[in-house]
C-alpha cells in the first residue's frame, strides 16, 4: 500500500439518517477542537498536569493503535515504511495536524526503526495556548501518543514518540522523533512512564489524600487564626449589613458581658445610651462612603465602669452589595486619663506661672515702697528717741507722763514698721544661698523639736513620717529651716491649739518633697489663689503681717524649688515644698 494511493473516501462511510459515521467498519465521532480543549482543561484542573498528560498520551496511543490495526487488516503485506506514513496522512485527513515526515528507517534485521518530522496547526498546541498560555514543556500529548501507537503496529515493536520542540511551549515549530522503547536511555524514562498502565483509582486516592491533608491544614490554620483573634486584648467584631453582631472575640464578650451564643445584637446597643445614635450614624456613613471610619464612644461593661473606646470599622462588599462590617475597638480609657492629667498639669503650670508673675510685680512694688517708708520711719523713730531722752532729764511731772507714753508708742510702732519693711525686702530680693550637704531627715527632726520646745505646739499632736534611706542633698539648711518653721507655725495657728499636725518627707518623682498638713478648717478657694501674695492673711488684725508665706515662696524659689498648697480630703490644709536633689550653683 502506498500512502498517496490510499482512498480515504472509500474507508469512511457517512450515514446522516442513522446518525453514524464509520471508519474501516468501526463507528467514529466528529468532535470539535474546542470540546477537546475543554476536556484537557477539566483534566488538568481536576487531576493536575502530570496525570492529565498520562491520560491524554495513552488516549492518543490507543487511537493510533486502533487505526493502524484496522489499516493493517486491509493490507497485511504492505511495506512498513509505506504503511507508517499512513498515520500522518490520516492525521491530516482528520484535521488533527498537518504532518511532514523528514526521515523514516526500518531495518527488521538490525532492529533499527526511526522516524522524524514536524506537525503544524496542532489542535493541542492551539487549545493549550488559548486556555493556559505558553507551557514549560511540549503539550502535543495526544499527537505523540497517536504516533507511538500507530508506529508500534507498523514496525511491530514498541515505539515511543518524543516531541523535542512545541509551539505550545513558545517554539517556532513542533518537531518530533520516533524510536524503539528499548532504545530509550535513562534520560527518557519519563517518556516511557507515559505509556505504563495507569491506575486511575490510585491516583484519585492520592488526590483525595492530598485534598484531605490540605483541608486539615486549612482547618488548623483557621483554628490558629480564630485562637489568635479570640485571645487578643482588643475587642474584635464582625457585623451583618444591618449592623448586628455576628462574631465577637473573647475579650469583647468578657468586657461587654455577652454570652458566646449571643447573636443579632445591634452594635449600637453595646454602647452607652448617649453614644448609640453616634454608632448608628457612623455605620451609615461608612457604608455610604465605602471606606473605613473611626469613632470614639463609651461602651457599657459587665463588671466595671463604662469603657471609653475608639472603634475602627471598615465595610465589606461582595461586588456592589454590602455584606457586612469588620471592626476593632481599642480601650482608650488610660489615654484619656493621661490626657486629663497632662491638661491638669498644664493648668497647674499656668497657675504657677501666673502666681510667679504676679508676685514678681508685687515684689518690685513692695521693695520700692519699703525703701520709701524706711527713711521717714527712721526719722520718726530717731526724733521719738531723742524726745524721750530729753524728758528723762526733766523731773517726773504727772502732766508729762502721757507725753512719755505717746512717744514710747510712736517708737514701738516705728520699730514694727521697720520690721515689716525688712520682711518686705526679704521677700522682694533674691536670697543669698549657702549650699551645704544636708541631711533632710535630721533637719526636719531638729526644726520640729525646736517648734515643740517653744510651746507653739501645746495641745497639738505632731506626727513625723520620714522615708527610709533619704539621700543627702545640697541645699541651704538655714533658709529651708526658716520655711519649715513658718509652715509649722501657720498650721498650729490654723488649728487654734488643738488637732493633729502631720509632717512627711521623702523622695517623689526624683525630687525631695516635704509636706506639712493640719486638721484645721482648711483653705478657702480664694485663699489658695492668693495665700503667697504679700500682705494677704486670713488671721485677725495685729496677729499677722501677711508676709510669712510670701517670704517662704521667695526662699523656695531661690532654692530652685516649688511650694504649693491644697486641702485634705479628710479636712484641713497641706503645704508641700518640692526641691531638686542637685541644686545648681548660683553665680557669685
Amino acid at each position: 500500500m502506498v500512502a498517496r494511493n490510499v482512498g480515504y473516501a472509500d474507508l469512511i462511510a457517512f450515514d446522516p439518517e442513522a446518525g453514524t459515521i464509520e471508519f474501516l467498519g468501526q463507528r467514529v465521532l466528529l468532535v470539535q477542537a474546542l470540546a477537546m480543549g475543554a476536556l484537557r482543561k477539566e483534566l488538568i484542573d481536576t487531576l493536575g498536569t502530570d496525570i492529565a498528560k498520562v491520560i491524554l498520551t495513552r488516549f492518543g496511543y490507543s487511537c493510533g493503535w486502533e487505526d493502524a490495526t484496522r489499516l493493517r487488516r486491509q493490507d497485511p503485506h504492505s511495506d512498513p515504511v509505506d504503511f507508517v506514513r499512513e498515520g500522518p496522512r490520516l492525521h491530516m485527513t482528520e484535521g488533527v495536524a498537518r504532518v511532514t515526515t523528514h526521515t523514516v528507517q526500518a531495518d527488521p534485521a538490525s532492529g533499527t526503526y526511526t522516524m522524524s518530522g514536524t506537525w503544524a496547526a496542532s489542535y493541542e498546541a492551539e487549545q493549550h495556548l488559548r486556555l493556559f498560555g505558553p507551557a514549560g514543556e511540549p503539550v502535543c500529548w495526544t499527537l505523540a501518543g497517536y504516533a507511538s501507537g500507530f508506529s508500534s503496529v507498523a514496525f511491530a515493536t514498541p515505539m515511543i514518540c518524543i516531541e523535542d520542540s512545541c509551539v505550545g511551549r513558545g517554539d517556532p515549530v513542533c518537531a518530533w522523533r520516533l524510536m524503539p522503547a528499548s532504545a530509550c536511555g535513562p534520560e527518557l524514562q519519563e517518556n516511557r512512564r507515559l505509556f505504563a498502565p495507569l491506575n486511575l483509582q490510585e491516583q484519585l486516592d492520592l488526590l483525595e489524600r492530598k485534598v484531605a491533608a490540605r483541608t486539615m491544614a486549612l482547618s488548623a490554620s483557621e483554628a490558629r487564626y480564630r485562637d489568635l483573634v479570640d485571645n487578643l486584648p482588643e475587642i474584635i467584631f464582625s457585623l451583618d449589613p444591618e449592623g448586628r453582631l455576628v462574631h465577637l472575640n473573647l475579650a469583647g464578650r468578657e468586657r461587654l458581658g455577652l454570652d458566646p451564643g449571643a447573636c443579632a445584637v445591634p452594635l449600637a446597643e453595646v454602647a452607652t445610651l448617649a453614644h448609640r445614635r453616634r454608632v448608628t450614624r457612623v455605620l451609615c456613613q461608612i457604608a455610604d462612603g465605602r471606606r473605613e471610619g473611626r469613632v470614639e464612644v463609651v461602651l457599657r461593661s459587665r463588671d466595671g465602669p463604662p469603657m471609653a473606646a475608639q472603634m475602627q470599622i471598615r465595610p465589606v462588599f461582595d461586588g456592589d452589595t454590602l455584606s457586612g462590617f469588620r471592626g476593632l475597638a481599642i480601650d482608650i480609657s488610660a489615654r484619656q486619663a493621661r490626657e486629663k492629667r497632662l491638661a491638669d498639669y498644664a493648668d497647674t503650670l499656668k497657675s504657677q506661672l501666673a502666681t510667679a508673675t504676679r508676685l514678681a510685680g508685687l515684689g518690685q512694688f513692695a521693695s520700692g515702697l519699703a525703701h520709701e517708708i524706711n527713711n521717714p520711719m527712721g526719722l520718726i523713730s530717731g526724733y521719738a528717741e531723742d524726745l524721750l531722752e530729753r524728758l528723762d532729764n526733766i523731773a517726773d511731772l504727772p502732766e508729762l507722763r502721757p507725753v512719755r507714753d505717746g512717744l514710747r508708742t510712736i517708737q514701738e510702732q516705728a520699730y514694727r514698721c521697720k520690721y515689716i519693711t525688712r520682711n518686705v525686702l526679704s521677700f522682694a530680693r533674691e536670697q543669698t544661698v549657702n549650699l551645704e550637704a544636708t541631711d533632710i531627715g535630721a533637719l526636719v527632726r531638729e526644726k520640729i523639736a525646736f517648734f515643740c520646745q517653744r510651746g507653739s505646739a501645746r495641745g497639738i499632736d505632731v506626727r513625723l513620717a520620714l522615708a527610709e534611706r533619704m539621700p543627702r542633698m545640697r541645699t541651704d539648711p538655714i533658709l529651708l529651716g526658716q520655711v519649715l518653721l513658718n509652715l509649722l507655725k501657720n498650721a498650729a495657728d490654723a488649728m487654734a491649739g488643738h488637732g493633729r499636725l502631720d509632717v512627711t518627707a521623702g523622695l517623689h518623682r526624683g525630687r525631695m518633697r516635704i509636706e506639712v498638713a493640719d486638721t484645721g478648717p482648711g483653705l478657702p478657694k480664694a485663699a489658695m489663689e492668693k495665700c503667697f501674695d504679700p500682705f494677704f492673711t486670713t488671721k485677725a488684725p495685729d496677729q499677722g503681717s501677711g508676709l510669712g508665706l510670701s517670704i517662704c515662696y521667695g526662699i523656695v524659689r531661690s532654692l530652685d524649688g516649688a511650694i504649693t498648697c491644697g486641702n485634705r480630703r479628710t479636712g484641713g490644709a497641706w503645704f508641700r515644698v518640692s526641691l531638686p536633689l542637685q541644686l545648681r550653683e548660683q553665680a557669685a
